[in-house]
């Protein structure tokens, strides 16, 4: 292949061109301004500027045109049609903050690491609102610019993998938030218990144990269906359709879930395909949904917490923690990245780890049991006493 990194001035009518080769030996042009502003010596800089370039990244030189922030908007969602609606509403609104920054017409090739330094910085400055005479300064949470940010970057790391640019200008930007929070409020069993007696209806009851008991993500909870549960091996398993990671997962099935989920389908017509189904529980609305729960929080006398269904899922993967020894199964169990697993999990220091060494916490163990004894079903209990009774009869 030719190596060309030369290149020359010429002109189309009222514009100075710069001509040069790409990687195929192909010649290209590139418009460097019009004549009645940029005099012949500018253009012979811009023209040595431009060889210095290709000498130092020849990659660039096979670069075509940039799409607009616009157009590059609409083309990344058509290159992810698999994005789930959560997902698509995230970028969007990211992408939205973006574009209204740097403009519609801005070319992506155009957006430099100072520019995303500068709109990390805009995002990070105090608004001043205006209401009902009342002024009011809102903060962005620095989770919130880092998620943000976090959108911005894959928007631009799909543009690199295109081709159409070369390097991310969000590379260095952070995309996480200084502390990474490890520590969240825990629902044990018997206040779930109560939750689950304040509940509306079954649907309610199923969505929340899911979570609670099962580990899955709301919209897991939401998508999953009674053809998914193995009632003999007491296993749930998601199919790759709904779940985040795009891979199947296997859930195993906690005793006080099962009962719950076979009480629950035996009063269900054999018609209904999901677990959660649709008229008792909101899909609409991601508010109304955190809404009905707090109300069944005050219903049940229980104070609400801060990530109220995500906290239930942490408390899922904590449990499974404390129950197995393989921490790369509950990542596979929990469906969760190694990123997030060293991040959140891994290397965090709990109470009972540090009581299984000093001896402070034997007796967490028999209040361990007492809560899970509480958190069994009337027919469950019995038929431990039972066989219990049965086995010290001579």
């Amino acid at each position: 292949m030719a190596d060309k990194t030369a290149v020359t001035l010429s002109s189309n009518g009222g514009y100075w061109q710069a001509f040069f080769y790409d990687s195929m030996g192909r010649r290209k042009a590139r418009s460097l301004g019009p004549k009645d502003e940029i005099s012949r010596r500018q253009a012979l800089v811009l023209c040595e500027r431009l060889a210095v370039e290709l000498h130092s990244q020849p990659q660039r030189a096979d670069l075509g045109r940039a799409p607009t922030m616009s157009e590059w908007v609409t083309n990344f969602f058509a290159l992810k049609p698999d994005l789930g609606d959560k997902a698509r509403r995230a970028y969007r609104m990211a992408a939205e903050k973006f574009v209204d920054f740097v403009g519609e017409n801005t070319r992506i090739d155009r957006v430099t690491a100072s520019v995303a330094a500068e709109w990390v910085t805009r995002l990070s400055t105090p608004v001043v609102t205006e209401r009902k005479g009342v002024k009011k300064e809102k903060t962005l949470a620095p989770a919130t610019i880092a998620n943000y940010s976090r959108h911005i970057r894959c928007l631009f790391n799909e543009a690199v993998h295109q081709g159409l640019l070369l390097t991310n200008p969000f590379a260095r930007v952070r995309t996480q938030p200084k502390k990474v929070e490890r520590s969240w409020h825990y629902v044990d069993r018997e206040c779930f218990t109560r939750i689950l007696g304040a509940c509306r209806n079954d649907g309610w009851r199923c969505f929340l144990a899911l979570q609670r008991l099962g580990a899955l993500r709301k919209g897991e909870s939401l998508d999953a269906e009674w053809r998914m549960i193995d009632w003999n091996r007491r296993l749930i398993t998601l199919p790759e359709s709904i779940t985040k990671t795009g891979r199947e997962r296997l859930i195993p099935l906690d005793p006080e879930l099962y009962d719950l989920l076979k009480t629950v389908q035996a009063a269900r017509p054999k018609t209904d395909v999901l677990i959660v189904p649709e008229n008792e529980v909101d899909r609409s609305s991601d508010s109304n949904q955190h809404s009905r729960f707090r109300t069944v929080l005050k219903k049940a006398g229980i104070a609400s917490w801060e990530d109220l269904f995500q906290t239930l899922r942490r408390n899922a993967v904590q449990d499974l923690r404390d129950a197995l020894k393989d921490p790369w199964a509950v990542t596979a169990i929990a469906g969760h990245s190694e990123e997030v697993e060293r991040k959140y999990y891994l290397g965090h220091i709990r109470q009972t780890d540090l009581d299984r060494v000093t001896g402070q916490g034997s007796s967490s163990g028999i209040q361990t049991v007492i809560e899970r004894w509480a958190s069994l079903s009337e027919k469950t209990k019995t038929e431990i006493i039972c066989l219990v009774v049965s086995s010290e009869t001579p």
